[in-house]
């Protein structure tokens, strides 16, 4: 077969699967509210207005609540079907970074082993452009819940440089994970950094336990609390 009849082929093929790929792509989110028994609760989160595009953060829980209501974390996503919604076009667009610490900061102290994972994977690869330098100080007038932010931050950064220590990329190697093989022997490898404003959250006076059962990673132990954040590692 001649390259000209190979590029014709390969033509007619994207012509074919790529617009019906986008088209499922964009309208998933439609599809998606037509089959919930939660519509109207998902179009809300979804199509909100608010005078910036972005949605800004929800009003978080307290430590003592999520620990009071077990599962209601893993209940409400469930509602949202975020397994799901996170990966519609519309919700990355109009997600931010301190919107996803926050579900993280909910998966930590509920101790949701899976949607920690998901949501960290769901930063590391959909959200690639959000370098975790520029996460924004969310000066949070919970002290706990502060320390509990500032320590996931610094752990996503620990669990990220992980990951890119192994050969994966943000907004490359998922789509393209032949090429991890490539970038494992990398000699300046782009590494995260954690923001400032990490390094002046302080240790609680008490300490915290929210997960007995696991090692404190550096961060957590820092603050003097005890969580667990394996899942972050998750590739």
């Amino acid at each position: 077969m001649s390259w000209l009849r190979k590029l014709r082929l390969r033509l007619t093929l994207w012509l074919y699967f790529k617009p019906r790929s986008l088209f499922l792509e964009h309208t998933y989110f439609l599809r998606l509210l037509l089959r919930s028994p939660h519509r109207l609760r998902i179009a809300w989160l979804l199509l909100r207005p608010t005078w910036r595009w972005r949605v800004p953060v929800d009003a978080p829980l307290a430590v003592h609540t999520l620990q009071q209501n077990p599962g209601i974390v893993q209940q409400r996503r469930a509602e949202l079907e975020m397994t799901k919604l996170r990966y519609t076009w519309i919700f990355g667009a109009r997600d931010t970074p301190l919107r996803a610490l926050y579900r993280l900061y909910e998966c930590t102290v509920d101790y949701d082993a899976n949607e920690t994972m998901l949501d960290s994977q769901y930063w590391f690869h959909q959200q690639a452009h959000w370098r975790l330098a520029d996460v924004p100080d969310p000066e949070d007038p919970d002290p706990t819940r502060y320390a509990i932010l500032a320590s996931l931050v610094e752990d996503l950064v620990d669990s990220f440089n992980y990951k890119i220590k192994l050969g994966l990329r943000r907004g490359i190697t998922f789509e393209n994970p032949w090429l991890i093989k490539d970038f494992k022997d990398d000699a300046d490898p782009p590494s995260e950094s954690p923001p400032l404003w990490t390094s002046r959250v302080g240790p609680l006076t008490e300490h915290l336990e929210l997960s007995p059962k696991c090692k404190a990673t550096p961060a957590f132990a820092r603050r003097n609390i005890k969580a667990n954040t394996n899942q972050l590692r998750n590739i």
